[in-house]
C-alpha cells in the first residue's frame, strides 16, 4: 500500500462573490487610486477565474487571477485563490508566494469576525503548502493556528492527520482523521486517510468497518477497494482480498495492483492465473524487475524448475548486470549443477561485493563441489552477517572443516550451530557430527556424552547414523575403562 495515494492536496476554493472584495474597495484604494473601469475589469476577471477554478480549469483560472491582480494588486481574495490553484498544480513556490502575500495583507487589518474567517482560510492553505513541501513543523503550526481561530475546522484536523501519517504516528493520525469526519468533513479522501492510518496501526477491525461503509456510499472508489483488500490479506482472507483487488483493477488497471494480485494468487496456489498476470505485467513493462523475479520464483514453486531456469537465463542475456537474477539462478542450480551455481554466485558477488548472501552462495557451491580448501576462506567473512545468513555460513563451514579433518575447528562450529537450533531433526544430526569430532580428537568422555544425546534425539530417518553410533559405543566404553582418551583422569 502506498502512502502517495493519499497525497491529494485540498483546494481551498472559497468561490467568494466579488461583493466581499468590494467591501475592501475603499481600503485598497487608500494606497493607490483606481478608476472605476479598472475595478470593474478586475471584478470580471476574478469572477471568471473562480468559474474556471470551480470547473477544474486551473490554468485558465490562474490566467484570470493574474490578470485581475495586475489591475487590483491589493485584493487578498484574488491571491488566496491564486495560491489554491497553484497548490493544486503542485507549483509550491508560486502557491507560497501568493499565500504569504495574503497573510501579510491581512495582518494590517483590525480584528473582526471577517478577518478571523479570512485568516482561517489563509492559514489552512499555508498548512497544506507546508505539508506538500514536507515542512511538517510549519504545517502543524499553521493547522494549530486554524484550530485556535475555529476549533470546528475539519480540514485542519485532516491536515494534521496527514502530517501525523507521514511521520508514522498512526494512532494520532487516526484520531485527527476521525475528528475531521465527525466535524463534518465527509470527503472520500478523508475517509481514505482515516483507513490508511487504522491499517498502519494494525487496527484492522476498525478499518474494515469504515471501509464497508465507505464502499456502500461509493462502490467504485478504488483506494477503498485496495485498502480493504490489504485488510483481508492481513486477516489471511486471501479469497476476499483477491476479489476486492480484481474489482479495483476493473476501475483502474495499475501495474502495482496486478503484481500484488499475482502474489496473492500464488499464495493460494492459483499458479496459472498468477503466471498470466506476471506475463501481462511484463508485456506492459518488459523491464519490470519485480515481475521478472516473481515469475521465476512462481515457476519453481509450481514445480516448473526447468522453465524457471530458462526464464532467468533469458533475463541474464538481456540484463547481465543484475546480481539478483544471477543469485536466483544460482540457487536453482545449486543442488544438481553446483558448478553452474558457482559461476552465477561468483558473478553476483563481483557485481555486488558488499552483499554477503552472494559470498555465502560461493562458499556453499564450493562445498557442494567438495572444494573444501577454497570454501573455508570464502565462508569465514560471512560469519558476521545477519543471523539467517550467519547460520548457513556456519553449517557450510562446519562441513568443510570436518571434511578437511580439522576436527577441533569443526567442533567449535557444530557447538555454535547446536546452540542456535530449535528443531530436533537438525539437532540430532549436528550431535552426530560433533560426537565424531570429539572422538577423532581423542576426547572420549565428551564423545560418549554427545553420542548418547544423539541417540536420545535421533529418529528413524537417522537409522544409518544410529547403527554407526551403536557399533562405536561399546569399544569406546572399553577404551574409557582402560584409561584411554586424553581427558581420562589418571
Amino acid at each position: 500500500m502506498q502512502r502517495n495515494a493519499l497525497k491529494i492536496f485540498v483546494i481551498v476554493v472559497c468561490f467568494l462573490p466579488f461583493h466581499v472584495a468590494a467591501q475592501t474597495k475603499s481600503a485598497a484604494r487608500k494606497a493607490e487610486t483606481q478608476n472605476e473601469d479598472s475595478f470593474k475589469q478586475a471584478s470580471a476577471l476574478f469572477e471568471a477565474g473562480q468559474a474556471a477554478h470551480q470547473r477544474g480549469d486551473l490554468e485558465r483560472a490562474i490566467e484570470h487571477y493574474t490578470a485581475a491582480l495586475k489591475l487590483e494588486p491589493s485584493l487578498w481574495q484574488i491571491d488566496l485563490q491564486l495560491s489554491a490553484a497553484n497548490l493544486a498544480l503542485n507549483r509550491l513556490a508560486l502557491a507560497r508566494q501568493a499565500i504569504e502575500k495574503v497573510i501579510e495583507h491581512l495582518s494590517q487589518y483590525a480584528d473582526s469576525l471577517e478577518l478571523k474567517q479570512a485568516n482561517v482560510r489563509a492559514q489552512l492553505l499555508l498548512g497544506e503548502i507546508a505539508l506538500a513541501e514536507a515542512k511538517k513543523e510549519e504545517a502543524e503550526k499553521a493547522f494549530r493556528k486554524v484550530l485556535e481561530l475555529n476549533p470546528q475546522t475539519a480540514r485542519a484536523h485532516a491536515g494534521l492527520a496527514e502530517m501525523f501519517l507521514s511521520s508514522n504516528k498512526f494512532n494520532e493520525a487516526a484520531a485527527e482523521a476521525k475528528i475531521a469526519l465527525d466535524t463534518g468533513d465527509q470527503r472520500t479522501n478523508t475517509y481514505a486517510l482515516y483507513v490508511e492510518a487504522l491499517i498502519a496501526a494494525h487496527r484492522h477491525d476498525e478499518a474494515l468497518s469504515v471501509l464497508n461503509e465507505l464502499l456502500k456510499r461509493e462502490p467504485g472508489f478504488t483506494p477503498a477497494l485496495r485498502y480493504r483488500a490489504e485488510v483481508f490479506a492481513a486477516r489471511n482472507d486471501f479469497n476476499s482480498a483477491i476479489k476486492d483487488l480484481q474489482a479495483a483493477l476493473t476501475f483502474e488497471p495499475r501495474l502495482q495492483d496486478k503484481l500484488r494480485l499475482a502474489e496473492w494468487l500464488a499464495r493460494t496456489k492459483q499458479y496459472d492465473r498468477a503466471s498470466a498476470l506476471y506475463q501481462q505485467a511484463l508485456k506492459d513493462d518488459p523491464a519490470n524487475k519485480e515481475a521478472q523475479t516473481a515469475l521465476a520464483a512462481l515457476l519453481v514453486e509450481s514445480g516448473k524448475g526447468a522453465e524457471a531456469i530458462a526464464q532467468l537465463e533469458s533475463l541474464i542475456q538481456t540484463q547481465p548486470n543484475r546480481a539478483d537474477v544471477r543469485a536466483q539462478l544460482a540457487e536453482l542450480y545449486l543442488a544438481a549443477q553446483p558448478e553452474k551455481a558457482l559461476e552465477q554466485y561468483s558473478a553476483a558477488a563481483k557485481l555486488e561485493p558488499a552483499n554477503p548472501a552472494h559470498q555465502l552462495g560461493v562458499g556453499a557451491a564450493l562445498v557442494k563441489l567438495r572444494r573444501f580448501q577454497e570454501a573455508v576462506p570464502a565462508l569465514r567473512p560471512v560469519l558476521a552477517a545477519k543471523p539467517e545468513l550467519a547460520y548457513f555460513a556456519h553449517t557450510n563451514l562446519a562441513t568443510a572443516l570436518f571434511e578437511l579433518d580439522d576436527f577441533a575447528n569443526a567442533a567449535r562450529e557444530f557447538v555454535w550451530i547446536l546452540n542456535q537450533q530449535r528443531e530436533q531433526k537438525r539437532a540430532a544430526i549436528t550431535l552426530y557430527f560433533l560426537g565424531i569430532c570429539f572422538d577423532k580428537l581423542g576426547d572420549l568422555e565428551q564423545a560418549q556424552k554427545v553420542y548418547e544425546q544423539f541417540l536420545s534425539l535421533a529418529s528413524a530417518e537417522n537409522q544409518l547414523e544410529i547403527d554407526k553410533v551403536k557399533l562405536r559405543l561399546p569399544p569406546l566404553k572399553r577404551q574409557l575403562e582402560k584409561g584411554q582418551g586424553k581427558h581420562k583422569k589418571e
